[in-house]
């Protein structure tokens, strides 16, 4: 018969098991609806577009996501938020959305399109006329440092070009494999490629996930090199390579005339402004209970207070300067309120902060909102339910409001789990 710490660990071992089940089962439904391009030809001429080049053995690397790293899974218990479940191509093909659609061909022996840049499967007959017509039309190409075949032809027509400054490399995966591009490739450029420079304690902490640095050229191709890393170790952690690359190329953007970041057009939906207040409502409860009850204990002490001095003194009645109340012992509700308004303000500034981050779209709090309206109202009922011989007036008092809470947190959290909700909050990331 297993033990206790038996049992914890084949519960540790289920909970994993079930994380990367659900990651690879969202992961391949969005390769599922994934749609493929039958031709880079056949693009609107009116679109801008952005042409991503690499090697396809750097597409294991691409498809990376940071829900399925093992020292998240084996260390922390955080379920993953949509953030997590975006690749490093998709990071990609995000933070260059400003530049236009991001398009690339695609390995033909792929049972389903990778996440990130829409896909055309070209045959080996057709692949360098549909790089052509991307090339000519497009407004920036994305070319990451690999080790394939294909590789010097598509640099040899970037430089043919000559407009460096719609080029971007990406330095992916490790030192060594930048060495055997800029050792094979480098040549090509006018100016060269730079050496990858000497990694420090901030690059070596808060480094990219698998895109390390990225390089822009100025209009005479001369190179500068760009480490992508975070600013703090947990900001941003799920999406660094897509906020790192704004941030390391924003001469880019600049020079370009296009913002860091495309706002999202999806329009905020009434279920998140209505489970807003629903939620606030409910974590602002427990400073309106406190609130209640004071005010109820210091009717029933003065009410005791008043009787036993009553009988006391016997008198019958008392005018109003002859009465005694609960101050008079020491003990005001507004004196304690007043002593205490670090704590309750402390409280409000929370909440505040997580309806702000909710009516923004903030991943996180809307999946934590989604389990707390599961697991809170049947927490503070079983507790309520526990107390109540003890404290049936103030069960009396705050039932009505207790009962509102309780139908409001179920509510928003049904709110928060329609599809026009998770679309809006993937429109932001």
């Amino acid at each position: 018969m297993a033990g206790p710490a038996g049992t914890s660990w084949g519960l540790l071992a289920a909970g994993l098991a079930l994380v990367v089940a659900g990651v690879w089962a969202v992961l391949r439904g969005r390769q599922h609806l994934t749609p493929v391009l039958t031709s880079l030809h056949n693009l609107p001429a009116d679109e801008r577009v952005v042409l991503f080049l690499r090697a396809f053995q750097d597409d294991d690397g691409y498809s990376r996501v940071a829900a399925l790293r093992w020292f998240r899974l084996l260390f922390t218990s955080m379920l993953p938020t949509p953030a997590h479940l975006r690749t490093e191509e998709d990071q990609v093909c995000r933070a260059f959305a400003p530049f236009g659609r991001m398009v690339a061909l695609g390995r033909t022996t792929d049972r389903l399109p990778r996440l990130g840049a829409e896909r055309h499967y070209a045959s080996d007959g057709t692949w360098k006329g549909e790089v052509l017509a991307a090339l000519d039309r497009s407004t920036l190409v994305v070319l990451a440092t690999g080790a394939g075949g294909g590789l010097a032809w598509e640099v040899e027509q970037l430089v043919a070009r000559d407009d460096p400054t719609r080029l971007v490399l990406l330095v992916s995966r490790d030192r060594q494999q930048y060495a055997r591009f800029r050792a094979s490739l480098g040549p090509h450029f006018p100016k060269g490629l730079p050496d990858y420079p000497r990694r420090r304690l901030r690059h070596r902490l808060l480094r990219g996930r698998y895109v390390r640095a990225a390089i822009w050229f100025d209009s005479r191709w001369t190179p500068h090199w760009e480490m992508l890393d975070g600013r703090f170790p947990l900001a941003g952690l799920a999406r660094r390579t897509q906020r790192a690359l704004p941030r390391a190329l924003r001469k880019v953007y600049r020079r370009a005339g296009v913002p860091s970041r495309v706002a999202p057009t999806t329009r905020r939906p009434g279920a998140v402004k209505l489970s807003t207040l629903l939620i606030s409502a409910f974590w602002l409860l427990p400073l309106a209970v406190v609130l209640l009850a004071m005010q109820v204990v210091v009717l029933l002490v003065n009410f005791v207070i008043e009787t036993v001095f009553r009988q006391s003194h016997g008198s019958p009645g008392l005018d109003d300067q002859s009465r005694v109340t609960s101050s008079d012992f020491g003990f005001d509700v507004w004196e304690f309120l007043w002593g205490s308004w670090p704590l309750w303000s402390l409280w409000l500034a929370v909440v505040a902060l997580c309806a702000y981050r909710m009516w923004r779209g903030g991943p996180f709090v809307i999946m934590m909102a989604r389990i707390q309206g599961v697991f809170f109202p049947v927490f503070l009922l079983a507790s309520l339910l526990s107390w109540s011989p003890t404290v049936g007036m103030l069960v009396l008092a705050t039932s009505v409001l207790l009962g509102l809470t309780f139908l409001g947190m179920p509510a928003a959290t049904v709110l928060l789990l329609r599809r026009d909700v998770r679309e809006w909050v993937d429109s932001r990331l």
